[in-house]
């Protein structure tokens, strides 16, 4: 993000997806002490400055104190776990977020005609992903579908079927096409 970044985590007491900012409900700095796999014991409050959908997810938060980190492999094993609780799309890039992506080109994104209720799931893909650098950015390739790699990771050059996904989509904003479109992008995978 361009004055901050973004973190994700689930909360374990009602398994949603949450994007964490600080106390007073701003981003969170480069410096923040989360790592993938950190687990935290802190208070998670709707934050005051919540947006509109899809971007439903911002949450105030207290850190008291990391209990530990169970790694990728932790993550995954929590997500199948809690798989009937969690959201989730499997298969086709076209179920992510309830079916209300538009894919033009290489341009794969909402608008306002139809906006999912969450801006971030987890997805298992039916097919692999393969990694490309264009412009010095990051995507991966879902057939001919780009998305554009947001997360810390060292990217790969295959994400393989069956692996479990994090997407989100970036804030509204107008690329000039003349509508305010949220673009999907991925945020991580667990291999």
């Amino acid at each position: 993000m361009r004055n901050g970044v973004c973190v994700g985590g689930i909360n374990e007491d009602t398994h949603e997806l949450i994007r964490i900012h600080n106390d007073r409900g701003g981003n969170l700095t480069s410096d923040a002490p989360y790592e993938i796999g950190d687990r935290w014991r802190m208070s998670v409050e709707t934050a005051w400055n919540v947006r509109s959908a899809p971007h439903t997810e911002d949450k105030q938060t207290t850190p008291f104190g990391k209990i530990g980190n169970v790694g990728i492999q932790g993550i995954k094993d929590y997500v199948f776990r809690n798989i009937g609780l969690l959201r989730i799309a499997r298969g086709s890039i076209a179920n992510a977020f309830q079916g209300t992506l538009h894919f033009v080109g290489t341009k794969n994104y909402v608008n306002r005609a139809n906006v999912p209720s969450y801006s971030t799931e987890f997805w298992i893909a039916d097919k692999d992903l393969t990694h490309s650098i264009q412009f010095e950015k990051h995507y991966y390739y879902y057939d001919n579908v780009r998305i554009k790699f947001v997360g810390f990771q060292t990217p790969v050059n295959r994400i393989p079927a069956g692996t479990i996904i994090r997407l989100s989509l970036a804030n509204w904003w107008d690329d000039g096409s003349g509508e305010e479109r949220c673009y999907l992008q991925l945020s991580g995978w667990y291999l």
